[in-house]
C-alpha cells in the first residue's frame, strides 16, 4: 500500500516516514459500494479499518427492529478497534454511506506492530480515552433529553389529587356534570381558560372518568415539546428557533424516521402512535406551529399520519383533549390558527371561569387543598382561621388556582399547628411595575448582598457598641453622659432614617436579637406563636411604644443617663426572655416597640424586598426558600401583606435558585397604596403615633411648662393627665373626621384614611430628635474626648461644631410630612372614593397638627 495514503489517517498522522514505510506493506486496500455493510452486528471483527475516502455510519438495531444511528465516520477515522481489542462480537453494523475506500489492518499484523511501535500504542490509548469522554458527554446529553421527554409525558400529573373539579358554586356543579357527560365519549374536547384555572385537571378528569380508565393517555406541552436537537449549542436566531420548535412539535406528535430532519438522530415514535386507542392531552395548543396545525388537522380528518421521512401512512385512533389560555376563535378568525383544526377541536368546548368570578368556590378549594398539602409536607394543619380565609376571599388571584395552591403550600410549610393563620398567608402583589427599579440588576449590589457574611458581619459592630452604651449609661456620669446623648441625638434619628430609606434593614443587625442568638437562648426555630401573641402582640407593642415616647419626656431620659440605661437594659432582658419562652424572633416580630415603629415607617420606605410572582408560580415547585433555608421571620417574599416584616437579611436572595428576588427602589406611597387588605389596628397605630408625639410635647405645654428640648424634671400629675387627654382627643378627632355623615361606614373609612397620618407622624418624631441633635449634638465630641481621657491633651473647644443652623430643617421636615400626608390621602380618595366631608376633616386635622408641631418643636 502507498505510504502517502496512510498520512490521511488520524491515528498515523505525523509518524516518521520510515515508520510509515515499514507499516505500509501490512495494510490491505479495500473498496465498498454505498449502502454495503462492512461489519455486521453480532459477528466477530478480525481487522482494523481506516477510512481513506468516502463515509460510513454505525447503526444499532434494537430488539423491536428499530435502527438507530450511533455515529457517522469520515476520512481519516477508524472503526472496529473496540471489538478487535476485546475479542467480543460487534454491537452494531457499520455500513458505507457513499463509495468507500479503506485501509484494512488484519488482526495478526495489528498484534505484531503494537510492541514494535510504542508511540502508536500510546496514540491508540489516547483515542480510546477521548472516545470514552465523548460517550460520557453524549450519555449525559441523552439522559437530559430523556428527562425532558419524561417530564413532558408525566408532568401533567403534578396536580391536586381531586376526584372531581373542586367547588360548590352552581358553575362548578355544572362543570362536573359536563365532565361526566363528555368523559365517556370519543369527541375531541377544547378546554379554554385563563392561566392557572386548572385546565389540565379537567383534561385529566375527562380521561379518568372514561369507562375504560386503563386506556393510554399521554401529555404534550406544545409550547415546550421534547427536544430533537442533540447539539449542546442551540441556534439563537428567532427564525432558526421557530424551525426547531416546528420540528420538535412534529416529531413529538407523529415521530420521525432515522436521520430525518437536520437535527434528529435515530427513530422516534410519536405520541399519536403511542396513545393509539386512548387520549392525548395537548397543553397550549395555540402554540402549535402552522405546519404542525396542518398535520394535526389532516390526522383528525383522515385518521392516519406519516412519520417524518416515511412514505407509508399509519392509522391511529386518538381523542384530543386540548387546552389553551388564548381565545382560539379570535386567533382562527385572524389567521393565526388553522380554522379547520379549530372547528374539529371545538366541537365540545369547555370554558373555565377565573377564580375571581367564583369566589364562592375558594373555601371548598382551600379545604381540599389543605388536606393534600398537609399530607405532602407531614404537617398537622387541618383548618384555616376566619382571618386567613378572609384574606383568600379578598384576593383577586391573577394566577387563579395555581396561585392559590402555591399560597397554601407555603402556609402549610411554615405552620406547625392545626390551624393556618392570616400571618402565614403570603399573597402575591398585583404587579411589580410602576415607579420601581430593581437594585439587584446592578452587579455590584448583587455581589454585595450575596456574600454570606452580609449583613451579619455588621452585628460585630452594633453589639459591642450597644453593650458599651448600656454600661456607660448605667455606671458613667449621671449627667452630661456622652452615651446617653448619643442615644437621643444619633441613634433614634438614625433608626428612623434607616427605616425610611432601607425599610427594616436595621432589624437584621439589631443588637437585641443578636445578643439573644449568641447567648444560645433562641437558636431553635420559632414554633407557631400562641394565639394570644398573634391577637395581642401588635397592640402590646404599640402600647409599649406609646409608653416609651411619653416616658422619654416624662422621666427626663434625654438628660438622665441612668434612666436611659435602665430602659435599654430592660429592652435587652425582654428580648432574651421572649425568645427563650416563645421562640426565635418572637420579640422582634410581635412585641418589640422599636420593631413596631420601624415596621410602620417601612410602609413609606423607598426600599422593598419582593420576588417576581411569575417566576415563583412557574418555576418553583418545592418551597425550599421557606422550608429548608427558612426566612428568620417565617415569611415568603411574594407576600405583599407581610412585606413590612421583612428584615432584609438577604437570605432569600442567596438561596433562590431562580434569581426571582427584587430589591426595589419604589415611590414611598406604594407601600400603603398597594396593600390588598387593611386593618383597623394599623390605621389606629398611625393616628395614635401622631397623637403620642403631639402629647409628648403638647401635654406639658397645656399644663403651663415651657417647652424643653432636654427636660430635667419628672412630669407632674397634671402634665401627665394633660398629655393622655390630648392623645385621646386627637384619636377621637381623627375618628370623628371619618364619620362624614355615614356613621355606619366610620370604621371602614378610618381604616383607609388612617394610614395617611403615617408620614406626618414620622416627620414629627424625626423632627423631635433632629431638634435634640441641633441643640445637643455639638457636645458629643467634647464629651467623648473627656470619656476617653483625652481632655488634658486636646482643646475640647476645637471639637465643638456649630449645629444651630440645623434648626431650620425642623419646620421644613414638618411641612414635608404634612404635604406627604395630604397627597397620600388624595391618592387614597381616588382609589376608594372617600366621603368628601370626612376628607375635608382629615385635611384640616393635618394642617392643625402640622402647625402645632411647628410651634412646639
Amino acid at each position: 500500500m502507498n505510504p502517502q495514503d496512510l498520512l490521511s489517517i488520524h491515528l498515523l498522522a505525523d509518524l516518521d516516514p520510515a515508520c510509515l514505510a515499514d507499516l505500509a506493506p501490512l495494510f490491505e486496500e479495500r473498496r465498498y459500494c454505498a449502502g454495503e455493510v462492512i461489519l455486521r452486528q453480532g459477528e466477530p471483527t478480525e481487522a482494523l479499518y481506516f477510512i481513506l475516502a468516502g463515509g460510513a455510519r454505525v447503526v444499532l438495531t434494537d430488539g423491536e427492529g428499530l435502527r438507530h444511528t450511533l455515529a457517522r465516520l469520515g476520512p481519516g477515522e477508524m472503526f472496529g478497534e473496540r471489538a478487535l481489542l476485546t475479542g467480543e462480537t460487534r454491537t452494531a453494523d457499520v455500513a458505507a454511506t457513499a463509495p468507500l475506500r479503506a485501509a484494512v489492518l488484519p488482526r495478526r499484523h495489528f498484534e505484531e506492530i503494537l510492541p514494535r511501535f510504542p508511540e502508536l500504542y500510546a496514540r491508540l490509548c489516547r483515542h480510546l480515552a477521548a472516545q470514552l469522554g465523548n460517550w460520557a458527554v453524549r450519555h449525559q446529553r441523552d439522559e437530559r433529553e430523556h428527562r425532558e421527554t419524561l417530564a413532558s409525558l408525566v408532568g401533567w400529573q403534578l396536580l391536586p389529587e381531586f376526584e372531581s373539579f373542586p367547588g360548590t358554586s352552581p358553575w362548578a356543579r355544572e362543570l362536573n356534570r359536563r365532565i361526566e357527560g363528555l368523559a365517556g365519549g370519543e369527541s375531541h374536547v377544547l378546554i379554554l381558560g385563563e392561566r392557572g384555572t386548572w385546565k389540565d385537571l379537567v383534561a385529566r378528569l375527562l380521561h379518568f372518568h372514561h369507562p375504560d380508565p386503563g386506556r393510554p393517555v399521554l401529555f404534550l406541552d406544545c409550547a415546550a415539546p421534547p427536544p430533537v436537537l442533540r447539539e449542546s449549542a442551540r441556534p439563537s436566531r428567532e427564525g432558526q428557533d421557530s424551525v426547531l420548535l416546528e420540528m420538535a412539535q412534529e416529531s413529538a406528535l407523529f415521530g420521525h424516521e432515522t436521520d430525518e430532519g437536520l437535527y434528529a438522530r435515530g427513530t422516534r415514535r410519536g405520541m399519536v402512535e403511542l396513545a393509539d386507542g386512548g387520549d392525548l392531552i395537548l397543553r397550549n395548543v395555540d402554540s402549535l406551529a402552522p405546519r404542525a396545525q396542518t398535520l394535526l388537522s389532516e390526522f383528525l380528518s383522515r385518521g392516519s399520519y406519516r412519520r417524518r421521512g416515511e412514505k407509508e401512512r399509519r392509522a391511529a385512533r386518538v381523542r384530543i383533549l386540548a387546552t389553551s389560555s388564548e381565545p382560539l376563535d379570535r386567533m382562527a378568525a385572524g389567521g393565526d390558527f388553522d380554522p379547520e383544526l379549530f372547528a374539529r377541536l371545538s366541537a365540545e368546548p369547555l370554558e373555565l371561569a377565573p377564580l375571581r368570578e367564583r369566589k364562592k368556590d375558594i373555601p371548598a378549594i382551600a379545604r381540599r387543598l389543605l388536606r393534600s398539602l398537609a399530607r405532602k409536607h407531614h404537617k398537622p394543619a387541618r383548618r384555616l382561621s376566619p382571618e386567613a380565609l378572609n384574606l383568600l376571599l379578598d384576593h383577586d388571584w391573577p394566577l387563579n388556582g395555581s396561585e392559590l395552591q402555591q399560597v397554601l403550600s407555603r402556609a402549610v410549610v411554615v405552620c406547625d399547628g392545626p390551624m393556618l393563620t392570616a400571618e402565614q398567608i403570603f399573597l402575591q402583589p398585583p404587579h411589580l411595575s410602576g415607579g420601581r427599579f430593581n437594585l439587584l440588576a446592578l452587579p455590584a449590589v448583587e455581589r454585595a448582598v450575596r456574600r454570606p457574611y452580609f449583613p451579619g458581619l455588621l452585628r460585630r459592630v452594633t453589639v459591642p457598641l450597644f453593650l458599651v452604651v448600656i454600661l456607660y449609661t448605667l455606671f458613667g456620669p449621671r449627667e452630661e453622659n456622652v452615651a446617653n446623648l448619643a442615644v437621643w441625638t444619633l441613634w433614634w434619628p438614625a433608626l428612623l432614617l434607616a427605616a425610611a430609606f432601607t425599610s427594616r434593614f436595621w432589624c437584621s443587625v439589631c443588637p437585641l436579637e443578636a445578643i439573644g442568638d449568641w447567648a444560645g437562648l433562641s437558636r431553635r426555630r420559632s414554633a407557631d406563636p400562641p394565639g394570644w401573641l398573634r391577637r395581642f402582640g401588635p397592640p402590646l407593642s404599640m402600647g409599649g411604644l406609646i409608653v416609651i415616647l411619653l416616658s422619654e419626656q416624662a422621666t427626663g431620659m434625654f438628660s438622665w443617663a441612668r434612666t436611659t440605661g435602665l430602659f435599654l437594659a430592660g429592652l435587652l432582658l425582654a428580648t432574651v426572655a421572649a425568645d427563650l419562652l416563645l421562640g426565635r424572633r418572637a420579640w422582634c416580630k410581635h412585641l418589640c416597640p422599636l420593631g413596631r415603629i420601624v415596621s410602620l415607617v417601612s410602609r413609606i420606605s423607598i426600599l422593598e424586598m419582593r420576588s417576581n410572582p411569575n417566576v415563583c408560580a412557574s418555576r418553583c415547585h418545592t418551597d425550599d426558600c421557606i422550608k429548608e433555608k427558612a426566612c428568620p421571620m417565617g415569611l415568603h417574599p411574594t407576600g405583599i401583606n407581610s412585606s413590612d416584616h421583612c428584615v432584609l437579611c438577604f437570605s432569600c436572595v442567596r438561596h433562590c435558585p431562580h434569581h426571582s428576588m427584587h430589591l426595589d427602589l419604589r415611590l414611598p406611597a406604594q407601600g400603603i397604596l398597594s396593600r390588598p387588605r387593611r386593618r383597623f389596628s394599623e390605621a389606629l397605630f398611625a393616628v395614635a403615633l401622631t397623637g403620642t408625639v403631639l402629647a409628648a410635647k403638647g401635654g406639658p405645654a397645656l399644663a403651663g411648662r415651657p417647652a424643653e428640648v432636654f427636660p430635667t424634671t419628672l412630669w407632674s400629675g397634671p402634665e401627665l393627665s394633660a398629655a393622655l387627654l390630648l392623645l385621646a382627643a386627637y384619636v377621637g378627632a381623627a375618628l370623628a373626621c371619618s364619620v362624614g355623615g355615614r356613621s355606619r361606614r366610620t370604621l371602614a373609612t378610618f381604616t383607609i384614611s388612617g394610614l395617611a397620618y403615617l408620614p406626618l407622624a414620622f416627620a414629627a418624631l424625626f423632627a423631635t430628635y433632629l431638634r435634640a441633635f441641633a441643640e445637643g449634638g455639638e457636645r458629643l465630641l467634647p464629651l467623648l474626648a473627656e470619656a476617653l481621657g483625652l481632655g488634658r491633651w486636646i482643646d475640647t473647644a476645637l471639637l465643638t461644631p456649630e449645629l444651630g443652623t440645623l434648626r431650620l430643617l425642623v419646620p421644613l421636615t414638618i411641612f414635608a410630612g404634612t404635604a406627604f400626608s395630604w397627597i397620600l390621602l388624595g391618592r387614597l380618595n381616588r382609589q376608594y372614593a372617600l366621603d368628601r366631608l370626612g376628607l375635608a376633616g382629615h385635611r384640616l386635622l393635618f394642617l392643625l397638627t402640622g402647625a402645632a408641631f411647628a410651634v412646639l418643636l
